[in-house]
């Protein structure tokens, strides 16, 4: 028995020391449409929206702004401004001088067909008139197939589809490189700044791309359907000259010559369809746009287990979910390289059809 006095009473818990109190956390990460929030101030999407989003971030996320604004961001914009601008004057350029050249070849066959029609009708008409209305047909014929070479060789000489593809292929893969060099070092930053990172990932270049792909889809479904009219109504007059050769063959009058004609006037617009479907690839360019479209579709619905990953820790959610996408759409720009590569054999073509055409003139005159 212990005699002194307050040993009975004393606590043995109190002579433990107090636990230190928990830490204070660090400040909640933002949400992932705060973030895009903070981004949509400038009202812009896509790369044109890069340039001012260092001055935006600046408050929500200086972090972020840094990156945005350090010089391999700056250098990949540049370059991509700079070869874009080049790819589309070089295929503005060879649309035009092939859609030219196209168009010329059609006009040629159609005088040509006019001049057979012509002939035949020689004994309707006297000897001089005839001879003068086929002479100027016979120049008229000569103009378009000079015109027709002339833009076929500005075309190839200046190598059109080469430039072309090698600025657009220059000007993709700068689009590529400023956003997986700023997720990588977005991931590297911080789960904060790898949000912001991931909300204009989301917005200028996942979207951005969605949206592309939808116009871009859509404009060459409404052009082949335009080809499509022009090969209707070549396989129309196709008919009708086909139904004249059998009214002609049975001694029809000789005004219906001219319904034969219209069969040599199809065959020569049904040429300038299948140049023109050649040269601008519609359908397939169309079906690889919504494929693609509907592949980054499925990876926009990851949008919330990324943004969840990266709040529980994980930032370099934020480099693999854009190297997905950066591989996807340098997968799609290579399928369209090898389908850009289908219009140097549509020039190729053209410049079949203007040899055959000499070949026929030459064969006419003797």
């Amino acid at each position: 028995m212990n005699d002194e006095p307050g040993m009975a009473d004393a606590d043995p818990a109190s002579a433990q020391p107090n636990p230190e109190p928990p830490k204070p956390a660090g400040p909640p990460l933002p949400s992932l449409d705060n973030c895009a929030a903070a981004i949509a101030a400038g009202g812009k999407t896509g790369l044109e929206a890069i340039a001012d989003l260092p001055a935006s971030l600046k408050t929500a996320c200086p972090e972020l702004a840094a990156i945005l604004g350090s010089s391999p961001v700056k250098t990949s914009l540049e370059t991509y401004a700079r070869r874009d601008a080049e790819a589309v004057r070089q295929q503005t350029e060879l649309m035009r001088e092939a859609t030219l050249a196209h168009l010329s070849l059609l006009a040629a066959g159609v005088t040509s067909a006019v001049i057979l029609a012509v002939t035949a009708l020689r004994g309707a008409d006297s000897a001089g008139q005839v001879s003068t209305i086929t002479l100027a047909l016979g120049l008229l014929t000569l103009a378009f197939g000079a015109l027709a070479a002339y833009f076929s060789f500005i075309a190839r000489d200046q190598g059109r589809i080469a430039r072309w593809q090698a600025s657009r292929g220059d000007a993709e893969m700068a689009r590529l490189a400023v956003f997986t060099t700023m997720a990588a070092r977005a991931a590297e930053a911080s789960p904060k700044v790898a949000l912001f990172g991931l909300a204009v990932v989301l917005r200028d270049l996942l979207n951005d791309q969605r949206d592309y792909l939808g116009r871009a889809a859509l404009r060459h479904r409404k052009s082949s359907e335009t080809t499509s009219r022009w090969g209707g109504l070549a396989s129309a007059l196709a008919f009708i000259g086909g139904s004249g050769a059998i009214i002609v063959s049975q001694g029809g009058a000789g005004w219906t010559v001219w319904i034969v004609l219209a069969g040599v006037v199809g065959a020569a617009i049904g040429a300038y369809s299948a140049n023109r479907d050649a040269l601008l690839r519609d359908r397939a360019n169309a079906d690889r746009y919504e494929k693609t479209r509907v592949a980054l579709d499925g990876i926009a619905a990851r949008t919330d287990e990324i943004a969840g990953r990266i709040a529980a820790g994980a930032p370099k959610a934020l480099t693999a979910f854009t190297d997905t996408i950066a591989d996807l759409l340098a997968t799609e720009h290579k399928q369209w390289q090898e389908g850009a590569a289908q219009a140097e054999a549509s020039l190729a073509k053209l410049d079949e059809q203007l040899e055959q055409l000499g070949k026929d003139k030459a064969s006419g005159s003797a």
